[in-house]
């Protein structure tokens, strides 16, 4: 369902501008809606999917949120200022910045190219970096600001290839900005496990993966994105530098029946 609704749970974000990345497909929109839906204007980033970031836009603007899509190639380290530098234009300075592009490849190291290896990790731990340390900079000249890494629970496991370490960069950046921009401008990560919503997901391997969480089913990506417009609330300004695990229970370690 996409009609705007203001929900009552969490405070207003009216007169914050968010810069959300890859929020033209999949999560990102997600989370565009729930921040817009919360009064936010939202800058839509994109790559090559024009399309879907002006059809969100229009989407958006058509229920009065103050909304732009920009474009950049977050693999090239040089787009990264003329996008921050267009929101600034548009929409105004940066107040939230949601860092969720981060491309996922699970081919093994082994048979990994190092074209793949890069585009996984420019793309997740560098981009992150880059945007983090250009939005922070004027952030903290500003003395206020909120930035939300979308890592993935893959940073705790071995079996996803390059992935997991890239997300393991997200965790580790997440850290150490949140105590160079501290105490003005909180830093935290949500790393969610599978999302049921994903429409690429293996029938068979969604079903072993709801009987291995405690809660028996996935996290949706409506759940995602309100957990990222309640760590933008005051209520959460005294996180920073966290990692919140969206998992449902399932990294929990647990004692099976019949072992010691």
């Amino acid at each position: 369902m996409n009609a705007m609704h203001t929900p009552t749970a969490i405070p207003s974000l009216r007169g914050k501008v968010c810069l959300i990345t890859g929020a033209s497909r999949g999560l990102g929109v997600t989370i565009a809606r729930t921040l817009a839906a919360h009064g936010a204007a939202v800058a839509v980033h994109y790559h090559q999917a024009a399309a879907h970031a002006m059809a969100l836009c229009a989407e958006l603007a058509a229920q009065g949120v103050a909304v732009c899509a920009v474009q950049a190639d977050l693999l090239d380290a040089a787009g990264v200022p003329p996008l921050v530098d267009a929101v600034a234009t548009q929409l105004g300075a940066i107040d939230i910045l949601v860092n969720n592009f981060g491309p996922y490849i699970d081919t093994p190291l082994l048979d990994l190219s190092m074209e793949e290896f890069d585009r996984v990790m420019h793309g997740n731990v560098r981009a992150t970096y880059q945007l983090t340390q250009l939005v922070g900079r004027q952030m903290r000249a500003r003395r206020t600001g909120r930035i939300i890494n979308i890592a993935a629970t893959d940073y705790r496991h071995r079996s996803h290839s390059v992935y997991g370490l890239a997300k393991a960069g997200v965790v580790y950046l997440t850290e150490a900005f949140a105590l160079e921009l501290a105490p003005d401008v909180p830093v935290l990560a949500l790393a969610p496990d599978l999302i049921a919503d994903n429409e690429d997901m293996d029938q068979a391997f969604t079903a072993r993966a709801i009987a291995a969480t405690p809660m028996q089913r996935l996290v949706t990506r409506a759940e995602v994105a309100t957990l990222v417009a309640m760590l933008c609330s005051p209520a959460c300004d005294m996180l920073t530098g966290q990692t919140l695990l969206v998992d449902g229970g399932r990294s929990l370690p647990r004692i099976v029946e019949g072992t010691t």
